[in-house]
């Protein structure tokens, strides 16, 4: 009994002990006690031992409200988790994933939510890429997988509370997808914005805003946007295909060659990397490109009648007649009055087969089955200029004249029109319209090889060699850009240079159709005429249809008055050129030189 006594008299001793400690620490400590804006505090410091007592006056002391920031939904989330979904590359995804991955049995209902947000945003934002692995199952409702399976549906679902990133991000991959409508656009690119400034590097909220500004017929804005959405060293397939989309517009092809490049590394057997690419090379005239890559295609498809029709378009440019005919004869069998069949056909027997008659029959069927096609009007304004024939009663000039009206800048409408004047002869015309052609952005090929020509013929030297040096150094692959460029090295007096190329080139074993052309060209450099009547005639070996080497011919032999041997060659050009008046009028009067 007295040992428990002691002991409860020795507790109460140690409990005082313990008290009084903790006030004596209490008090050896700075202090402040702050109230309310207006009251006077005093502040108590102790310097050596000393306290000194300093009164405060707060009287114009400015309170500060403290609010408590409310809890963000995926609070669960590491935030290098929730930053790199945001983000929202496929790259960042995975990555954030990989961080949050675990056994599908301890995920919580709301980790499941936030993955299957993940796993949504890839599957409709980024449908190239391969899903993420492991989805868990959902047996919760939430409000953001109601969004995505809106906008999976066309559906823009505005989320009337929104306050987080995903709220205003999920409605908007509705714009990965098609829709009938587009009231929601503006409701859209506020929403973007305001996940821009929750998440302001985030590539997902550029891309929607990319596809939002293509949608809206904004192109620059779009491709500034898809830039934002670029990662440096990463190619994702969505976000550089519509960059190149837009970019065509644009017609800045050499830009678009640059993203197609990267993409057909990744991707080498994408149907539609693979048509891009074609028919960007074709439009910056590189028709060997385009040849090769509409190969491709037919490879993987040999029934795409599409480009069965591409190809052909292909080989017409090029003048490979016989080949386009054969594609355009399987073509026929299905669409026997498609516009761009009825084109090609007109062309092929206007270069091919020589008959006008059926060329201007055949595109005067393509004017009144489509009388709004600038395509079908451009090439009759072409024939008719080139024929001197009219067409529905028109010539090519008024032709051109119908585009022109609605479009004064477009460029093929230009090239036609110059054309035009330059088949008249009048060529400070044909140079005026020309030149107004070479400053509308990006001039095909045959654009500019036009220009050249007329410049050659007006003595505008520079100008002629600055172009054909800028065609062969681009084009240096294609047929055309090499003859012009020798052409235009002969009239601007750099034969030797020319002479050179000439005999490179004849060493390599060229195609009939260049040999023959290098043969006539290297007639030109020489002042023998057996050399020069030896060139010739090795040129019309190589092609008999050589209407330049037969006409040159028809001159030496009638310069000689052997006006027999001159008719036999001009008759071969008539038969070749059958409606130009001029070589019909030559004939004439080699007939009373002949009797």
């Amino acid at each position: 009994m007295i040992v428990r006594q002691k002991i409860k008299h020795l507790s109460v001793v140690i409990f005082t002990f313990l008290i009084l400690g903790a006030v004596f620490l209490s008090c050896q400590s700075t202090s402040q006690e702050t109230s309310v804006k207006g009251a006077k505090t005093k502040v108590f410091t102790k310097y050596e031992g000393e306290s000194v007592e300093e009164p405060v006056d707060l009287t114009n002391a400015t309170q500060i409200k403290v609010e408590k920031k409310p809890a963000s939904y995926f609070g669960f989330a590491e935030n290098s988790v929730l930053k790199d979904v945001e983000f929202g590359s496929p790259q960042s995804i995975r990555r954030g994933i990989s961080k949050f991955a675990k056994a599908e049995i301890d995920y919580t209902d709301d980790e499941k939510i936030f993955y299957n947000i993940a796993s949504s945003i890839m599957e409709i934002a980024y449908p190239s890429e391969k899903p993420l692995d492991n989805v868990p199952l959902i047996s919760k409702k939430s409000n953001y997988l109601g969004m995505i399976d809106s906008a999976k549906k066309g559906i823009y679902e505005k989320n009337p509370n929104a306050k987080e990133f995903f709220d205003y991000v999920l409605p908007c991959l509705v714009l990965c997808t098609q829709t009938a409508k587009t009231d929601f656009y503006s409701d859209a690119e506020e929403s973007l914005k305001k996940a821009l400034l929750i998440s302001e590097d985030s590539v997902l909220c550029h891309y929607l805003m990319g596809l939002l500004y293509k949608k809206l017929g904004d192109t620059e804005k779009a491709i500034s946007e898809f830039d934002k959405a670029t990662e440096e060293k990463t190619v994702v397939y969505e976000v550089f295909l519509e960059k190149a989309t837009c970019l065509i517009q644009l017609k800045k092809y050499d830009q678009v060659l640059n993203i197609l490049d990267k993409l057909v590394i990744q991707f080498p057997s994408d149907l539609k990397i693979l048509k891009l690419y074609a028919n960007t090379a074709f439009l910056m005239g590189d028709y060997t490109k385009a040849e090769q890559y509409a190969s491709l295609v037919l490879q993987q498809n040999p029934s795409d009648l599409d480009f069965i029709l591409f190809r052909s378009k292909i080989f017409v440019e090029t003048g490979e007649y016989l080949k386009a005919s054969s594609l355009l004869d399987v073509y026929s069998r299905t669409y026997p009055d498609k516009n761009e069949y009825l084109l090609l056909r007109s062309k092929i027997q206007k270069e091919w087969n020589k008959n006008l008659t059926a060329a201007v029959s055949t595109i005067e069927r393509a004017l009144s089955l489509y009388p709004n096609d600038s395509d079908i009007i451009l090439y009759a304004a072409e024939l008719a200029s080139e024929t001197g024939l009219m067409i529905n009663g028109k010539n090519g000039g008024q032709l051109a004249g119908i585009i022109l009206a609605e479009n004064p800048e477009n460029q093929k409408a230009l090239e036609v029109s110059a054309n035009a004047y330059y088949k008249a002869e009048n060529y400070s015309a044909a140079y005026s319209v020309s030149k107004k052609m070479m400053n509308t952005g990006f001039v095909p090929q045959n654009g500019i090889i036009l220009h050249i020509r007329i410049c050659l013929v007006l003595g505008y030297n520079d100008e002629a060699w600055k172009n054909a040096s800028y065609v062969y150094n681009k084009y240096g692959n294609e047929p055309l850009a090499i003859q012009i460029y020798i052409e235009t090295m002969i009239k601007t007096g750099r034969g030797a240079n020319a002479s050179r190329l000439i005999t490179s080139l004849l060493n390599q074993n060229p195609s009939s159709s260049m040999k023959s052309f290098l043969f006539y060209e290297r007639s030109f450099l020489s002042s023998n005429e057996a050399s020069i009547l030896s060139d010739l005639r090795s040129a019309l070996i190589a092609n008999p249809r050589n209407s330049d080497a037969l006409y040159r011919m028809y001159r030496i032999y009638y310069n000689r008055r052997d006006y027999k041997k001159a008719q036999y060659y001009l008759k071969q050009v008539i038969a070749l050129n059958p409606n130009n008046e001029s070589f019909i009028k030559l004939n004439s009067e080699l007939d009373s030189l002949v009797k």
